[in-house]
C-alpha cells in the first residue's frame, strides 16, 4: 500500500491574491519532480499529485491548465460521496477535481456538505503523494475547515495593507482553533525579494502586536510579472513551464 498523501491547503484571505495561480503551478512543479508511476499499480492513477479546486461556485483552476470541463456542481451535490468520479487527468501530470462552469442554480454549500466532501477527499490519500487544496477566497467556516483539514498550509499574500490584514484575520482564527501548526506565507506580486520579506515581517509584527501566537514562516516571494501571467492564462499553460524570462 502506498503511504498516505500529504495535504497542502493554499489560501489567502481576500480574493485576487493569486492563490489559484500559485496552487496550480506548485502542483505542476511537484508532479514534474515526482514523475509518474508505472501502470502496474492496480487501482491507482499514474499521476502522484491531485489538485482539488475547493472554490465550489467560482472554481477556475482548470483554466490555468487549459482544460475544458462540463459544469458538474449541481450533479455532484446530489451525491457528495461521488467525488472520485470527478477526477480528470491533465497533460501536466496532475489529476484535477474542479466543478467549474455555468450551473443551472446557485447551490447553498453548507458546512456539513463541505465536511462530507473533505471526508471523501481524505479517502483518496492512498492514491497520491500530494493533494493540493485550492480554497475559496475570503474567510468563513468552510474555508477555515479546509485549511485545518490539511497537513500543511500556505497563505498567498500581496504587498498591500488590505491583503496583510486579511491574512492576519485568517491566522487569528486558525490560532483560536488551538491546532498546533506552522503556516508558510508566500508574498505574491512583489517588485523585489526585499519587498516581499518586509511585508512578511509586517505580518509577523501584526500577529505579535495583537497577541496571536500562530507560527508563520517566509516561503519566498513571486515577482509581479503581468505579461508572463497573461501569456500563461491565455494559453492555458502553467507559468512554471514557460521559458525563463530574459
Amino acid at each position: 500500500m502506498p503511504k498516505r498523501a500529504r495535504i497542502l491547503a493554499v489560501s489567502g484571505g481576500k480574493g485576487g491574491t493569486g492563490k489559484t495561480y500559485v496552487a496550480v503551478n506548485m502542483a505542476v512543479q511537484m508532479a514534474a519532480r515526482l514523475g509518474t508511476r508505472g501502470t502496474s499499480v492496480p487501482g491507482l492513477s499514474t499521476n502522484r499529485v491531485l489538485l482539488f479546486d475547493a472554490d465550489y461556485h467560482l472554481s477556475n483552476a482548470h483554466l490555468f491548465l487549459g482544460e475544458r470541463l462540463s459544469p458538474c456542481l449541481d450533479r455532484f451535490l446530489d451525491d457528495p460521496d461521488s467525488l472520485p468520479e470527478f477526477i480528470c487527468g491533465t497533460r501536466y501530470g496532475v489529476d484535477l477535481i474542479s466543478f467549474g462552469g455555468d450551473e443551472k442554480r446557485v447551490n447553498a454549500i453548507e458546512s456539513r456538505i463541505n465536511a462530507r466532501i473533505l471526508e471523501q477527499l481524505k479517502k483518496l490519500e492512498r492514491s497520491y503523494e500530494w493533494i493540493v487544496v485550492d480554497t475559496g477566497a475570503g474567510l468563513n467556516e468552510i474555508i477555515l475547515r479546509q485549511v485545518l483539514f490539511a497537513d500543511h498550509a500556505l497563505l498567498v499574500v500581496n504587498p498591500v495593507i488590505t491583503s496583510i490584514v486579511d491574512a492576519y484575520k485568517l491566522l487569528k482564527f486558525l490560532w483560536l482553533e488551538k491546532k498546533q501548526r506552522a503556516v508558510d506565507v508566500c508574498l505574491n506580486m512583489v517588485s523585489s525579494y526585499e519587498e516581499g520579506y518586509a511585508c512578511f515581517r509586517k505580518l509577523q509584527s501584526t500577529l505579535r502586536r495583537f497577541g496571536v501566537a500562530e507560527k508563520i514562516f517566509f516561503a519566498g516571494a513571486l515577482y509581479n510579472d503581468p505579461p508572463r501571467f497573461m501569456k500563461a492564462i491565455n494559453a492555458g499553460y502553467p507559468a512554471v513551464l514557460l521559458p525563463p524570462p530574459n
